[in-house]
């Protein structure tokens, strides 16, 4: 897999809209109300499974039948050859009344078989978790989706909704029945050209995705209309864009507020690579999908083996929309252990008002700006987005101002990502601070879904937004063989940026000029420092000053910690306490100096320091800290990291009407980057 980049560096060069696929993708609906009945799907017994006309929907029940406690029977779809797909979902509406509600998972439950034999006692099968129920008090209808795993597909694959006559005995209603899959091998080359962006070793993509709601299902204007078959579809020409991009992060807008939405995505891109590297990054963000105010974020996915988030997701302002909009993630690249800012924007969409003042856009541009002074985890920066004006009009003249410079028009002056009526606009953005734009190789629009009165034959098929995507590739700088910094690193001496509270106990008091945490009840949080490599360093220490009042026992309540691998959290990560050799009286708010010296046994790569706040049930602990700094010195001539690898070259081959790359280590890709040999 880490050879994916130069291969799709070849598949670009591919006559547009070749194709090279294995199968047929399905695209397949039952139990609806103009299928009129039960057929093409079967049942074994007649009796328990029957055609409800008046709901449309295929119905379920032992009631009054003679059926002994613990019958089943079985309503089949008809067999698919899966053997070569890609992916596989299977969705559908269901209501139940009069079971047991506890037995759900027993009563009213769906099957699928790799190698169907004409019955189900005949066949194989493995349970597949429906994932949501209704009620049991009413008939109201839930939408249930499942991603079906590959070791359950095969060339004669089908499923089965089973019924079992439970204690009491119960009803189950199933309709609107949807199976979508995708093809392996390639879904597609690119139908249009990616943009040139060097040869940068990490690739970032943005897009606006219109509306992409996971809760389709409503009668609301301002929502995505869609049913099960046009959501599956959007989500193929999403997922065939992202792959084709080969980014190591992603970032959206105009996703629905959920915490779901970015991590079925992630899924759906996992079912097309061996190794599921896709990643959602947590946000906190979930809101009820009917709030009309707030029911769109922003928000990112990253390949785990290239980079992973480094620090907290935030919001650029406490403004009710923007908030969930706007949002500000830091990254670190694995293979240098360097470090970058992302900030993800959907500026206020223009309507007639605001078509000449920007009056809500400059706002937008503003709140960014100041937000990024003191939230930016990493100094070197990236701004994308659906920003929704173009060069010269104030909010991007705010930008500017403040030293960003406009990637894509650097490198395309002509560069559009929208039309409007037509008329070609570059509204979609990447801006860069003078210190990343020195790393940037190049940054472009993918046309993947926007022509401008071109023919849009090539890529009307893939279409999914009005908006194009934005890529830029980027080389951050790699520490040579026998490299090392000195470290002399100061927090908490203006703000808590770099600082992280697990919990959010913590918190910078800006009156004081101090981190404070204090919470009575029994809990617990964590202050923790940014990660540092500290494996190469011969002598490290740590100081800060601190007061604090109302605690029972200093060590217990306050402690300092240390790990030399952190994983994430504290929880997931193995800590050692440091001593904290001087405390202050617990009497006054008088600060306290100390200093730690750090054994470098207990530092390494991925070295965090952790401030453990606890309070009892009883107390009201109060700790304060301030000038926190963290030195280390190096041992000399390091030794360990990473050197650059020299470019490997592909053969490209046509085998049997499709397109292969062997690499001079001898695997083999397919065209959309899956190991085949």
């Amino acid at each position: 897999m880490k050879h994916l980049r130069m291969i799709f560096a070849v598949l670009v060069c591919m006559v547009a809209g070749s194709i090279y696929a294995t199968c047929t993708p399905v695209t397949a609906s039952y139990l609806t109300a103009t299928s009129g009945g039960l057929s093409p799907m079967t049942t074994d017994d007649d009796v328990v499974w029957t055609w409800y006309s008046s709901y449309s929907c295929g119905y379920g029940t032992a009631y009054n039948k003679g059926l002994a406690t613990g019958y089943t029977a079985h309503l089949f779809t008809p067999e698919f050859d899966f053997s070569d797909a890609e992916s596989v979902s299977i969705s559908f509406s269901h209501a139940h009344k009069f079971g047991g509600s506890g037995n759900l998972q027993t009563d009213f439950t769906l099957w699928v078989t790799a190698d169907y034999k004409g019955s189900f006692a005949a066949s194989s099968w493995q349970q597949l978790t429906i994932p949501t129920y209704g009620s049991n008090n009413d008939w109201k209808y839930v939408t249930a989706t499942i991603d079906v795993p590959k070791s359950c597909l095969g060339s004669k694959t089908v499923f089965a909704f089973q019924y079992h006559n439970g204690s009491p005995t119960g009803t189950w209603q199933v309709k609107n029945v949807n199976i979508s899959s995708t093809c392996s091998g390639g879904v597609i080359a690119s139908p249009v050209p990616l943009p040139e962006v060097g040869d940068g070793r990490l690739r970032v993509y943005s897009q606006n995705l219109r509306n992409y709601y996971i809760n389709y299902n409503n009668d609301e204007s301002t929502r995505a209309n869609y049913d099960h078959a046009a959501f599956a579809k959007k989500t193929r020409q999403i997922v065939d864009a992202l792959m084709m991009t080969q980014a190591d992060v992603f970032s959206f807008c105009e996703l629905e507020a959920s915490p779901q939405v970015l991590v079925q995505l992630a899924d759906s891109m996992n079912k097309r690579v061996e190794d599921a590297p896709f990643v959602a990054v947590v946000d906190g963000i979930d809101v009820p999908w009917d709030s009309y105010d707030n029911n769109l974020k922003s928000g990112f996915i990253y390949r785990k083996d290239k980079v992973k988030p480094y620090g907290s997701n935030y919001a650029v302002t406490t403004a009710l929309y923007y908030k969930n909009t706007q949002r500000i993630q830091a990254f670190e690249e694995l293979a240098t252990k360097e470090r970058f800012t992302l900030a993800m924007n959907h500026f206020k969409a223009k309507d007639s008002s605001e078509d000449a003042g920007n009056s809500s856009r400059e706002k937008n541009a503003n709140d960014l700006i100041n937000a990024l002074k003191s939230k930016a985890a990493d100094p070197d920066i990236l701004i994308l987005g659906d920003l929704n004006c173009q060069k010269g009009e104030n909010p991007i003249t705010i930008i500017e101002n403040a030293g960003y410079e406009e990637q894509v028009l650097k490198y395309n002056p002509s560069a559009f990502s929208h039309c409007y009526y037509s008329s070609p606009e570059l509204i979609d953005h990447v801006f860069a601070n003078e210190s990343m734009a020195n790393y940037i190789t190049g940054a472009g629009m993918f046309h993947i879904c926007t022509s401008c009165g071109e023919d849009a034959s090539l890529n009307y098929n893939y279409r999914y937004s009005d908006h194009d995507a934005c890529l830029v590739a980027f080389n951050l700088p790699m520490k040579q063989p026998g490299e090392c910094e000195d470290i002399d690193a100061t927090y908490l001496a203006s703000g808590f940026s770099g600082m992280t509270s697990e919990a959010g106990i913590w918190y910078w008091n800006t009156s004081g000029g101090y981190a404070k945490s204090q919470k009575q009840g029994g809990y617990t949080d964590y202050m923790l420092t940014p990660e540092m490599d500290l494996s190469e360093m011969q002598s490290v220490s740590l100081s800060f000053e601190h007061t604090h009042k109302f605690a029972v026992t200093f060590a217990e309540e306050m402690s300092l910690w240390v790990t030399p691998d952190y994983q994430g959290s504290f929880a997931s990560s193995e800590w050692q306490q440091l001593t904290i050799p001087t405390y202050a009286s617990n009497k006054d708010w008088t600060f306290v100096s100390t200093s730690v010296t750090v054994p470098t046994s207990m530092v390494g790569k991925n070295t965090v320091f952790a401030f453990k706040y606890m309070s009892t049930a009883s107390n009201y602990a109060t700790w304060e800290i301030k000038n926190l700094n963290i030195k280390a010195s190096c041992k000399g001539t390091g030794t360990g990291f990473i050197e650059t690898q020299p470019i490997q070259r592909a053969q490209k081959t046509i085998e049997n009407g499709k397109l292969y790359l062997t690499l001079p280590d001898g695997s083999k890709y397919n065209v959309i980057g899956i190991r085949v040999r």
